[in-house]
């Protein structure tokens, strides 16, 4: 017993092992000096697009592409899981890369707890209006097309989505915006799975606002 107990965790532990690289298969391994190479190459680019039509009060759209999906646009193939491209705002940067702004939710700080959730419209709750903001790496990008194209004239900013459940972020927040000198900064309120999670224990559904 104790042989066969033995032999079904070893292959219950390989099958883990296995399941594992097969879904990271086509996940980047980068070197440092490659991270570090990388930061230094996209973060001027970034800040001074940003910061410019910040001050121009032009808009910051752009859309985002998955590289391994590239021949999804401009249909979308594949329904399942996050689409191969889609709009956000190009709002700021950060250490290690640039600031994607995805939609607005209304959101209220339970008393008691200090618990984050959404509200509960039906009920009349108001909330905080606050941003969802994904972060994405400069290391994740391989290449920008500040121009865009014929279909869409805004920044097309190509990632390989190896952040969190396969998507370009390493976080999700949502934040605070605030203004210095005319340019709009971020302020970190809540993390975005925390407040999914309280959400579901008080069933407030997401409500975006884009």
């Amino acid at each position: 017993m104790d042989f066969l107990t033995l032999s079904w965790f070893r292959f219950g532990l390989d099958a883990l092992r296995s399941g594992w690289r097969y879904a990271r298969r086509n996940v980047r391994k980068l070197t440092p000096a490659e991270k570090i190479a990388a930061r230094q190459k996209w973060k001027k680019p970034f800040e001074d697009y940003i910061y410019t039509n910040q001050r121009k009060s032009l808009r910051l759209d752009a859309f985002m592409r998955d590289v391994r999906r590239l021949d999804d646009y401009p249909d979308i193939k594949n329904k399942r899981g996050i689409s191969p491209w889609f709009r956000f705002g190009l709002v700021d940067t950060y250490e290690r890369g640039f600031m994607a702004s995805l939609h607005g939710s209304k959101l209220v700080e339970d008393a008691t707890t200090g618990k984050w959730r959404y509200t509960a419209q039906l009920k009349g709750e108001t909330g905080k209006y606050l941003t969802l903001i994904g972060y994405v790496p400069y290391e994740f990008i391989e290449d920008v097309n500040w121009e865009g194209d014929q279909i869409y004239d805004y920044p097309h900013v190509f990632c390989y989505f190896d952040g969190l459940k396969r998507q370009p972020y390493e976080r999700m927040m949502f934040c605070e915006p605030w203004d210095f000198d005319g340019i709009t900064h971020f302020r970190e309120v809540v993390d975005f799975f925390a407040v999914h999670k309280e959400s579901g224990r008080h069933g407030t559904n997401f409500h975006g606002i884009s």
